[in-house]
C-alpha cells in the first residue's frame, strides 16, 4: 500500500494555481554538493578515473582486432577470461561523472575509448567487438567451460550505450548496434530451446536490460528480439507463479537479469514482468538481506527464505548485488511510488555502498563480511579489476539518479544528499543541504526568478520519531505526516522559500532470523557496527576479494533484551554517533557507523547471550 500522507499548503489565491509539470530529473539536472557522496565521487575520480591508463584498458581489444599495441595488460580479471568488462564500467562512470561535473578530461578519455573501440570493430569487420576471441562464444554456445562471456559483453554494450546517453556520442550507439546485430546472427540460429540451455549454463549479466534499452532508444527490432531471447525461463517462470526457488542460485547472476525484466515491463506493459520483479524484490529484501541492505553469501543464496542464521559468512554481501538491488528498487519505485522502496534504497546506499570505498585511496570492496570479527579488504589499481571494482567505479555518480523523482506532476525528494536540482526550462532550482546520514537536518531552498507553483513530496523516514520539526520560512507545518510516508506540499513557491526539517533519529535493533542468535543495532539511517582493534594483516590479505583466508577475532556475546533494548545501548558521543554495548562479562564494546570502519576488526552482527537475554520478537 502506498504510504503517502498529504499536507496541502497553497498560497492565498482566488483559484487553484496551474502547477508546473516537471520532467523526470536526469543526471544533467543534478549537481552534488559537499558531503560524503561528493567526497567519495571526487576521490574515485582522482584516484581511479583520471589515473587509469586507457590504452592498457584497450590492450586486449586491439590484440583481438590484430592492431599492434605496445602497452602492458592490466592484471587481475583483466588478464583472465573476463577481460574487457572493466572498460564498460569505465565508460559508464566517466560519462556519468562528466554529466555531473562537466569535467572535460573525463569526457575526452571516454571519447578516446569509444573511437578506439570503433577502430577495433572496423578492423575485425563483422561487427564483433571484445577483448577475447570469438572462440569464447563458440564455447558458451556449445555449453563448454568458459567464464561468462555474455556477462563481459553486457558491460561493454552498457558502457557504449551510457556514453551515448550521457556523453551524447552517436558513434557509441552505432558501435553497440553493429555489435548487437552480430550477436543476433550468432544466437538466432541456435533456436530458443538450445539457447535456454546455454543461459542455464552461464552468467549473462544484464544482457536483456541493455537490449531493451537499445530497442527503446532506436526501435531496432533485432535488439528487441535479442532482449526476448535472453529471457531466462528457469529464472523467471517460478517467480511468475510466486514460488521462491532462489536457494542455490548465484545471486549476482540473477539480480541484474531481473532489472532487465523490469525494463521489459516498462517498455511492453507486460504485467507478468511487473509481478516477477516485485515478487523477486520482496523475497530478496525481506527474506534474504542483511541489515545493511546487502545480500548473498559466497555469491549465492544458500538457504530457504528467512533462514539467515546460516548466512553470516566472511564472503557475504557481494557489493555488486547491492548495486543491482538498488537499481531494481529504483525501477519498481517509479511504478508504485511506495515509500518502502526508498527506505530500502537509503539503507543500502548508506550502509551497503558508502562503507565499501576506502576513504584514503578510493579503492572498492568485493565481499563485505557479515561474519563477526573480520576486517575490510579492497581492490588495487593494477591487479584486481573484479566485478565490484567495476560497479565501484560507477556507484558514487549513480547516486544522482536516486535523489529525486517525478510522478505525474509531483516532484519527490527521496534521498537526503546535499545537491541541487536545476529545472532551467521552468526557471527554478531546488537546493538541498543536509547533515545526513550522520546528522538530523534537511534544508530545501527554492531559487526562482518568479513565482513557481510546484507540488513537492519529501520523504519522512521511518527511522525518525514523530516529534520531528518541519517549517516553511520559519512557520511550523501542522499537521505533519507520520514517519514512513511522504509530506506533500502544494504551494506557489517564491525565491528564497525554505523548507526546514529536523528529524529525531531513533535507536533500533534487528535480530537475524530464524534463531535470533545475532543482533545488529542502528541509529537513524545508520547501521552501527562493533569496532575493535586494528587488524594486523599483510597487504596481500588486505587485497583479496574478502577476508576469508584470515582469522577473525573472538567477538563476545552481549547482554540484550528486546523489551527494553535501549537500556543496553549507552550514548558516548551522540554528535558523532558513538555508542557502546556491554558484553556478558561486563566489557564495553564500541558501536560506530559502519562507514567509519576502516582497518579495524568489526562486527555488524553481535552474538546474543540467549541464556541471560529475553528475545520476544524478530524485528527492528
Amino acid at each position: 500500500m502506498l504510504a503517502i500522507i498529504g499536507l496541502l499548503l497553497i498560497a492565498c489565491e482566488e483559484k487553484e494555481p496551474e502547477y508546473i509539470t516537471p520532467e523526470t530529473p536526469s543526471v544533467e539536472n543534478v549537481k552534488l554538493e559537499e558531503g560524503p557522496w561528493h567526497e567519495a565521487m571526487e576521490l574515485k575520480k582522482q584516484e581511479y578515473l583520471l589515473t587509469m591508463d586507457t590504452d592498457r584498458l584497450l590492450h586486449h581489444f586491439r590484440k583481438v582486432a590484430g592492431i599492434p599495441t605496445d602497452t602492458e595488460e592490466y592484471g587481475g580479471w583483466e588478464e583472465r577470461e573476463l577481460r574487457g568488462h572493466t572498460i564498460g564500467h569505465y565508460l559508464t562512470a566517466v560519462s556519468l561523472k562528466y554529466e555531473l561535473t562537466g569535467d572535460t578530461a573525463l569526457y575526452n578519455r571516454g571519447e578516446y575509448i569509444v573511437e578506439e573501440l570503433r577502430k577495433c570493430q572496423e578492423e575485425i569487420g563483422t561487427g564483433y567487438l571484445s577483448a577475447f576471441p570469438t572462440e569464447f562464444l563458440d564455447r558458451v554456445e556449445n555449453k563448454d567451460p568458459v567464464w561468462a562471456p555474455y556477462y563481459t559483453l553486457h558491460k561493454i554494450l552498457a558502457g557504449l550505450f551510457d556514453f551515448y546517453i550521457y556523453g551524447e556520442k552517436d558513434l557509441a550507439l552505432e558501435t553497440a548496434l553493429d555489435f548487437t546485430h552480430y550477436l543476433y546472427d550468432r544466437i538466432a540460429p541456435l533456436g530458443r530451446e538450445h539457447f535456454q540451455e546455454v543461459l542455464d549454463n552461464t552468467e549473462q549479466g544484464g544482457m536483456n536490460e541493455v537490449f531493451w534499452n537499445i530497442y527503446e532508444e532506436t526501435g531496432d527490432t533485432i535488439s528487441r528480439a535479442l532482449a526476448e531471447a535472453f529471457y531466462q525461463e528457469s529464472y523467471y517462470d517460478p517467480l511468475a507463479e510466486r514460488r521462491d526457488h532462489l536457494k542455490g542460485y548465484h545471486s549476482n547472476s540473477f539480480i541484474p537479469t531481473v532489472v532487465g525484466v523490469a525494463r521489459e515491463y516498462e517498455i511492453t506493459g507486460d504485467i507478468t514482468r511487473k509481478q516477477i520483479s516485485e515478487f523477486f524484490w520482496n523475497q530478496v529484501v525481506d527474506a534474504r538481506s542483511y541489515v545493511t541492505g546487502g545480500t548473498s553469501n559466497g555469491e549465492h543464496w544458500n538457504s530457504e527464505p528467512y533462514h539467515m542464521h546460516t548466512e553470516l559468512g566472511a564472503s557475504a554481501h557481494e557489493s555488486c548485488c547491492t548495486y543491482n538491488m538498488i537499481k531494481l528498487s529504483d525501477r519498481i519505485w517509479d511504478w508504485s511510488h511506495d515509500v518502502k522502496y526508498q527506505e530500502y534504497m537509503e539503507r543500502a546506499l548508506v550502509n551497503g555502498i558508502l562503507p565499501t570505498i576506502n576513504r584514503e585511496t578510493g579503492s572498492s570492496m568485493y565481499y563485505v563480511s557479515m561474519a563477526p570479527g573480520y576486517y575490510k579488504t579492497w581492490d588495487t589499481p593494477e591487479n584486481s579489476f573484479w566485478c565490484c571494482t567495476g560497479t565501484g567505479l560507477e556507484n558514487f555518480g549513480r547516486i544522482a539518479d536516486y535523489i529525486y523523482g517525478v510522478k505525474d506532476d509531483r516532484l519527490y525528494v527521496n534521498q537526503f544528499v546535499s545537491s541541487s536540482l536545476n529545472y532551467e526550462e521552468h526557471g527554478f532550482t531546488l537546493v538541498q543541504n543536509t547533515s545526513l546520514p550522520d546528522g538530523n537536518n534537511v534544508n530545501i531552498e527554492v531559487e526562482a526568478g518568479s513565482s513557481t507553483p510546484l507540488k513537492l513530496a519529501v520523504r519522512i523516514p521511518s527511522w525518525s520519531g514523530d516529534n520531528y520539526e518541519a517549517t516553511i520560512n520559519g512557520e511550523e507545518i501542522s499537521p505533519k505526516p507520520a514517519p514512513g510516508s511522504y509530506m506533500l506540499i502544494d504551494r506557489v513557491w517564491q525565491d528564497g522559500d525554505v523548507l526546514d526539517i529536523t528529524f529525531t533519529p531513533q535507536s533500533w535493533y534487528s535480530l537475524l532470523p530464524v534463531t535470533n542468535e545475532y543482533v545488529a543495532f542502528g541509529y537513524g539511517p545508520l547501521v552501527l557496527t562493533a569496532k575493535f582493534e586494528e587488524a594486523e594483516v599483510g597487504e596481500d590479505m588486505r587485497h583479496q576479494y574478502g577476508p576469508y583466508d584470515g582469522e577473525p577475532i573472538d567477538v563476545p556475546e552481549i547482554r540484550f533484551n528486546t523489551e527494553n533494548f535501549e537500556d543496553y545501548i549507552e550514548v558516548v558521543d551522540l554528535e558523532n554517533r558513538h555508542f557502546t554495548v556491554t558484553s556478558k562479562e561486563g566489557n564495553k564494546i564500541d558501536l560506530v557507523p559502519f562507514y567509519d570502519i576502516h582497518k579495524e576488526y568489526f562486527s555488524v552482527y553481535l552474538p546474543v547471550d540467549l541464556g541471560e537475554s529475553t528475545i520476544s520478537v524478530s524485528e527492528e
